[in-house]
């Protein structure tokens, strides 16, 4: 059973979201965050379902067994080749820290290009519910404006969230893979089709299989 304080928390981050403002084969998602409609009442149901998503998700999360990361070695060899025009900025970086009870293991790289830069970062949550809930949430949602947007994608399945921001070409992308795997991947000067190519070169199924 979900706790009050779990599905406050979702409320409050379905509410925050909403309010705020702010080669390779490219991938396409399966499913798309909608804008909250301008229908209060349709608005109202919008949010009650992103929330029962949400509760699900908890509930799914809640009742896997606790694990211990992977080995940040084993994120290090699913960083994905440096895209076309890109080259990698030294060696890739990897840790396994242990802080305040809980334990993580992540690896990232970084890349360049003339006047670009990017950033992809995989992580071993091992199964964090509260961001598992949270991301599950916002891939409900979408907003834009003449700055940009944010809005929710469910890619092979794994729910995140897309946000891509004109001024500087800032784009980011953050996926939930396996529901314990976090993979980021943000650059500048870039555009949100060379982010999708880069999700598109992660090997999903072998990162969703790492144990």
């Amino acid at each position: 059973m979900i706790s009050k304080a779990t599905r406050t928390l979702v409320v409050l981050g379905a509410c925050a979201l909403v309010l705020s403002s702010g080669c390779r084969k490219k991938e396409a998602p399966e499913a798309e965050g909608k804008e909250l409609s301008k229908n209060p009442n349709a608005a109202f149901g919008q949010i009650q379902e992103a929330v029962k998503k949400a509760e699900q998700a908890a509930k799914e999360s809640q009742e896997m067994t606790p694990v211990d990361p992977v080995h940040f070695s084993k994120l290090i060899e699913l960083l994905p080749k440096a895209p076309s025009g890109f080259t990698a900025d030294g060696d890739p970086r990897g840790e396994t820290t242990n802080a305040m009870g809980f334990k993580v293991s992540m690896a990232e790289q970084h890349f360049s290009s003339e006047g670009g830069s990017l950033r992809v970062k995989i992580m071993d949550g091992a199964f964090n519910a509260p961001l598992y809930t949270f991301v599950t949430m916002a891939a409900q949602f979408a907003r834009e404006s003449t700055e940009g947007y944010e809005k929710g994608v469910t890619l092979d399945g794994n729910p995140g969230v897309e946000k891509w921001r004109k001024d500087g070409g800032d784009a980011e992308l953050n996926i939930v893979v396996g529901k314990r795997f976090f993979v980021e991947i943000e650059g500048s000067g870039i555009t949100p089709d060379l982010v999708r190519e880069v999700w598109g070169s992660v090997d999903r199924a072998r990162l969703a299989g790492l144990k």
